[in-house]
C-alpha cells in the first residue's frame, strides 16, 4: 500500500534539481573567491582545485546523507521497497563523497595539493592527524552501513537505530570544522552539536515526507519543526557569535553564510507556522508531499550555506590565541579554591542542554503514562531527577571548569559520571517509562517509541552489544583503554573529544549497572546471585586502576598537561597521587548503592515468589513443588511395586 501511495506523489524534480544546481554553483563560487581573501597567518592557502574538490564533495555528502537518512526514516514509518532503493542509491553517493573528503578536506585545511593527500602513504597520515579527515572517514563508514542495511535488512530496528548513528556522524563533521578553533570554541563546539541534533531530525523528516506522505506525516513534521527550530536558531547564534569575534557579518565574506543560515531558519519557521494555521495542516498523500517540498528546498539551501561556512575563514581565525585558548577555549589562570570549586563555573553547554531535555521528556512521559492509566512510582522520578541534577551541578560548577586542567578534579568528575550518575539514572527506568507512555499503534500506522524500543531490545545486534561479557568488558576495559594509552592525551586536546569521552563513560556505566539493577525488560535475565558476583568482580579492577594511578612513575596525559602549562597546579605527580586517591574513594560509594538496590530487588523478588507459592497452595492449584513431590512419591511407589514383584518371582523358584 505505501508503495502505491508514493508512486502517485508529484516529485517536482525540476525544483529539486534547480535547487541542487544552485547550491553547487554557490559552493563553486565560494571556492573561486578564496584566493582573493586575506591569507591566514601561519597557514598555507590551498590551491583552487583542492578547494573546489573539497567544497563540491562536502555539499554532495551532506545532500546524499540527507536523502539516505530520510529514506531510512520513510522505511521505518511506512516500510516499502521504494524507500529502501532510495536509501541504497543515496547511500552509495554519500559513501564515495565522504571517502573523497577524507583526503580533500585535510588537504584544504593544511593547504597542500589534493594529489599529495591521495597517495597511499600520505592518506592515512592526513586522516589520523587532521580531525576533519577522521570525521569524514566515520561518515563514510556510516554511509556504508546504511547501504548494507538498505540491501540486506528489512528490520525496523535496523533502520531506526541507524538514523541515530547517522545524525551522530553529522555531529562529528560539524565539531571538527571552524568551530573548534579560537577563544570560546568550547561553547561554539557544543552549540554545533546541539544544532546538529536539532536541525538534523528536521531535515531528515522533510526528506522522509516526500517518500512517505501518509496521513498525519505532514502534521508530525510540522510539530517537529516548531518544537526544534528555536533550539537550532539559538545554537546558530552561539556559533556565529564565536566565529565572527565581534566583526559585523556585513563586513566579511564569512558573514554571507551566517546571514543566509538565519534567513533559512526563519523561512522554515514561517513555513511550519503557515501550515499549522491553514488547510495544509490536514494535507496528506500527494498534496502533503507537494507542500513539504518547500522545506526540502530550504534544507538544501541550508546545506549549501553550511558548506560555505566550513570553507570560508571566519574572523576568529585572525585573532591571536594563547596555548590554553587553543586547547580549552579559555584561560585558567586562577588557582582552585573551595568556593570556586563548589560555586558557579564555566558552564558546559552540551551537558546542560542534554540534562534539561532528559528531565523535560521524562516528566512529560510520566504525565502521559498516568493519563493512559499506568501509575508511575514517584521514587523512580526522584532517582532520575537526582541523576541529571547531579550532572547539571557538575556541568555548571567549578568542578567541570577545573576538571579540564587539573587531573585530580578530572578524575572526580569522570568517576562520578561513570558510576554515580548512571546508577541513579538506571533506577529511573527510562525505557520502561517509554513503553508505559507509548501504547502500541495499529498495523499500518507509524510505530510508537515504545514499539521501536521493543524492536531494539529484540534486535540480535543490540542483544549482542548488551551481552553481559561485553558490558562487563566495556565498563572495566574503557578506563584502562583510555587512561593507560596515548588516547587520553589526544582526547584532552579537543573539546569535542573530551565531551565524547565523558559521554562514553556515562553510556558504559549505564549499560553495566542496568544489567545489574535495571528494572526493565532485558534479553539477558540472570539470577540475583550472578548479578552480585558480577558486581564484586569489578571491584578488584577498580582497585588496580586506582593503585596504578597512585604508583605510576610517569604522568597520565603528560603531553597535554605540560602543553597548557598551568603554573598554579604545581607538582603534577603530587596531583596525580591525589587523583588516584579520589578514584579509589569514589569507586566505593556507587557500589554500595548498587548493593543496596540489588538486595532490595532480591528481597522483593523473593516476596513475590513466596506470595505466588502461597496463593497457589491456598487455591489448590498444582505448583512446581507439589508436582515435584508427586513425582517423587510415584517413583517411590513404582520402585516398591517392582521390589515386591521381584521378591515374589524369587519366592516362586524351585
Amino acid at each position: 500500500m505505501p508503495d502505491a501511495q508514493t508512486r502517485s506523489v508529484p516529485w517536482r524534480p525540476a525544483a529539486l534539481v534547480v535547487t541542487a544546481l544552485l547550491a553547487a554553483a554557490f559552493a563553486a563560487w565560494v571556492s573561486a573567491i578564496l584566493p582573493s581573501l586575506p591569507p591566514l597567518p601561519g597557514r598555507l592557502q590551498a590551491d583552487p582545485a583542492t578547494g573546489l574538490a573539497s567544497s563540491l564533495a562536502d555539499l554532495t555528502a551532506r545532500l546524499a546523507s540527507l536523502a539516505t537518512l530520510g529514506a531510512l526514516l520513510a522505511a521505518t514509518i511506512a516500510p516499502g521497497e521504494r524507500a529502501f532503493r532510495w536509501a541504497a542509491r543515496a547511500g552509495q553517493v554519500w559513501f564515495w563523497a565522504a571517502l573523497v573528503l577524507t583526503a580533500a578536506n585535510p588537504a584544504f585545511v593544511t593547504g597542500v595539493p589534493l594529489g599529495y593527500a591521495l597517495t597511499p602513504a600520505s592518506w592515512w597520515t592526513f586522516v589520523t592527524s587532521v580531525p576533519s579527515g577522521l570525521a569524514w572517514l566515520i561518515s563514510a563508514l556510516v554511509a556504508l552501513g546504511a547501504v548494507l542495511i538498505a540491501y540486506g535488512s528489512r528490520a525496523r530496528a535496523a533502520t531506526s537505530s541507524w538514523l541515530v548513528v547517522g545524525v551522530v556522524s553529522w555531529a562529528f563533521v560539524a565539531v571538527t570544522g571552524n568551530v573548534s578553533v579560537g577563544r570560546d570554541h568550547d561553547w561554539a563546539t557544543d552549540a554545533a552539536i546541539i544544532g546538529t541534533l536539532t536541525l538534523g531530525p528536521i531535515a531528515i523528516s522533510a526528506a522522509a515526507s516526500l517518500l512517505a506522505p501518509g496521513t498525519g506525516r505532514l502534521r508530525a513534521h510540522t510539530r517537529l519543526v516548531l518544537a526544534l527550530i528555536a533550539v537550532a536558531a539559538a545554537s546558530q547564534v552561539v556559533v556565529a557569535w564565536q566565529e565572527l569575534a565581534g566583526v559585523s557579518p556585513f563586513a566579511t565574506a564569512y558573514g554571507l553564510p551566517v546571514i543566509g543560515s538565519f534567513a533559512v531558519l526563519a523561512l522554515l519557521a514561517v513555513s511550519a507556522l503557515a501550515r499549522r494555521f491553514s488547510p495544509e495542516w490536514d494535507a496528506s498523500g500527494a498534496r502533503a508531499a507537494s507542500v513539504v517540498l518547500r522545506d526540502v528546498v530550504l534544507v538544501v539551501a541550508y546545506a549549501a550555506l553550511q558548506t560555505a561556512a566550513q570553507h570560508l575563514p571566519p574572523p576568529r581565525f585572525f585573532v591571536p590565541q594563547t596555548i590554553q585558548e587553543n586547547y580549552l577555549g579559555y584561560e585558567m589562570n586562577v588557582p582552585v579554591t573551595l568556593a570556586r570549586l563548589l560555586g558557579p563555573g564555566r558552564p558546559n553547554l552540551l551537558w546542560i542542554v542534554l540534562a534539561v531535555a532528559a528531565v523535560a521528556v521524562y516528566v512529560a512521559a510520566t504525565r502521559r503514562a498516568r493519563r493512559l492509566g499506568t501509575p508511575w512510582p514517584i521514587w523512580r522520578t526522584v532517582s532520575w531527577l537526582l541523576g541529571w541534577g547531579l550532572m547539571v551541578y557538575l556541568a555548571t560548577s567549578g568542578f567541570w571548569e577545573y576538571s579540564t586542567v587539573v587531573f585530580s578534579w578530572h578524575m572526580f568528575v569522570h568517576m562520578t559520571v561513570n558510576m554515580l550518575v548512571p546508577v541513579l539514572c538506571v533506577l529511573g527506568a527510562p525505557m520502561a517509562l517509554v513503553a508505559a507512555a507509548s501504547p502500541e499503534r495499529p498495523a499500518g500506522e507509524p510505530p510508537s517509541l515504545g514499539q521501536l524500543a521493543s524492536d531494539w531490545a529484540d534486535y540480535p545486534p543490540f542483544q549482542l552489544l548488551t551481552a553481559p561479557p561485553l558490558l562487563w568488558l566495556g565498563y572495566v576495559g574503557s578506563l584502562f583503554a583510555v587512561y593507560y594509552t596515548p588516547a587520553f592525551s589526544w582526547l584532552m586536546r579537543y573539546h569535542w573529544a573530551h565531551q565524547l569521552m565523558l559521554l562514553a563513560f556515562m553510556v558504559t556505566g549505564y549499560g553495566f549497572f542496568n544489567l545489574l539493577i535495571g528494572p526493565e525488560r532485558s534479553s539477558w535475565q540472570m539470577p540475583h546471585l550472578v548479578k552480585l558476583a558480577l558486581l564484586i568482580s569489578i571491584m578488584p579492577f577498580h582497585a588496580i586502576f586506582a593503585v596504578g594511578i597512585l604508583s605510576s612513575q610517569s604522568l597520565f596525559g603528560e603531553e597535554f598537561y605540560q602543553s597548557i602549562d598551568i603554573a598554579w597546579v604545581g607538582n603534577l605527580m603530587a596531583d596525580q597521587n591525589i587523583a588516584g586517591q579520589i578514584t579509589w574513594i569514589l569507586g566505593e560509594v556507587p557500589i554500595v548503592l548498587v548493593i543496596i538496590a540489588l538486595a532490595a530487588q532480591w528481597f522483593r523478588q523473593d516476596r513475590v515468589d513466596s506470595s505466588r507459592f502461597d496463593l497457589a497452595q491456598d487455591s489448590g492449584e498444582e505448583d512446581a513443588l507439589g508436582a515435584y513431590n508427586d513425582m517423587l512419591r510415584q517413583l517411590a511407589e513404582r520402585d516398591a511395586e517392582d521390589a515386591r514383584r521381584r521378591a515374589n518371582e524369587i519366592g516362586l523358584r524351585p
